[in-house]
């Protein structure tokens, strides 16, 4: 049986999508991208993914606040974060190579070099304008809408439907076919961070780091793997054992923050036992008519070239 929750949060996507598909479609000058770039981004985050997400959780009411888990990470969480954020970046660099080998032009259309042209010139403030506007802003405005309200709605069905759903969602949200892996991927990470550290702000802080390696970096992986020489080779090995002992280490380390709630006697905020298992409340909740048109829109924007 379906919440209101996974009624309506499908529907707030149904919207942010639509705007994302209709700002696709404005010319760069329209949208001021000319004269301010970095105020021109502001503004669209803004507007695309903070304000409907806060009056939707203002809609919803106190109650609903309280699950999109805004306490600040501990100082305990310290280790896994650091492991967290390795494992993102190793991970999402491996996938960008793979799909960047099977698909190099398409692939390349959505190179995170688009944004960094924006900076007009090397000064400091154009990289720290660039940083905000690019990396940090996303990062909180993203995860205030694909962790905290979507994964926090779809916990009435399974903490394991609502991190594949939230994930889901965050990679439909980029309109790309071929960057879905990478994104479903960070996804999947950045879910795992909120749940063992429960805070938000530290998935939105992992999140920050991964934008900004992206933002500078990627090009620079990419240039690698057009080479498919010994340096991709060496390149990989190295990216892939940094990758492997991240995950372990952040794995193990989870395992000593649930073990410390479990001595602190904390209650659990979201383990939600439903008739019928995981995998059926995972297909109830994708196969809804909600979320089914969000996957329609991802499919007809993607297909129609709209990038973000």
């Amino acid at each position: 049986m379906k919440s209101r929750d996974t009624v309506w949060t499908p529907l707030l996507l149904v919207f942010v999508f639509a705007l994302l598909y209709f700002v696709g479609f404005l010319p760069a000058d329209r949208l001021g991208m000319d004269e301010n770039p970095y105020l021109a981004v502001v503004v669209l985050e803004l507007v695309i993914y903070a304000v409907p997400a806060l009056f939707y959780c203002r809609l919803r009411g106190a109650d609903f606040g309280a699950r999109l888990r805004l306490r600040l990470p501990k100082p305990g969480h310290s280790l896994y974060l650091l492991y967290a954020a390795v494992f993102l970046i190793g991970g999402s660099a491996l996938v960008s190579i793979g799909m960047y080998t099977l698909f190099p032009e398409s692939f390349a259309a959505g190179s995170s070099e688009v944004y960094t042209n924006f900076a007009r010139n090397a000064g400091i403030f154009d990289g720290l304008y660039l940083v905000m506007a690019f990396a940090i802003l996303p990062a909180v405005t993203e995860e205030l809408l694909f962790r905290g309200i979507v994964a926090g709605s779809y916990e009435t069905m399974g903490v394991f439907t609502a991190v594949i759903v939230s994930s889901l969602a965050f990679a439909m949200s980029h309109f790309s076919f071929v960057r879905f892996p990478v994104y479903f991927f960070s996804g999947l990470v950045l879910a795992g961070v909120m749940y063992a550290t429960r805070s938000l702000p530290a998935s939105m802080l992992i999140h920050a780091l991964n934008n900004a390696f992206v933002l500078f970096l990627e090009k620079f992986i990419l240039h690698i793997a057009d080479k498919r020489s010994i340096s991709m080779v060496l390149f990989l090995i190295i990216v892939g054992f940094f990758t492997l002992v991240s995950a372990v280490l952040m794995f193990a380390e989870a395992g000593n923050l649930y073990a410390g709630y479990a001595r602190e006697n904390l209650p659990s905020e979201y383990v939600v036992r439903r008739k019928g298992g995981a995998m059926l409340s995972l297909a109830q909740s994708v196969f809804s008519p909600a979320y089914l048109a969000v996957v329609v829109l991802f499919v007809a924007a993607t297909i129609f070239g709209v990038h973000t």
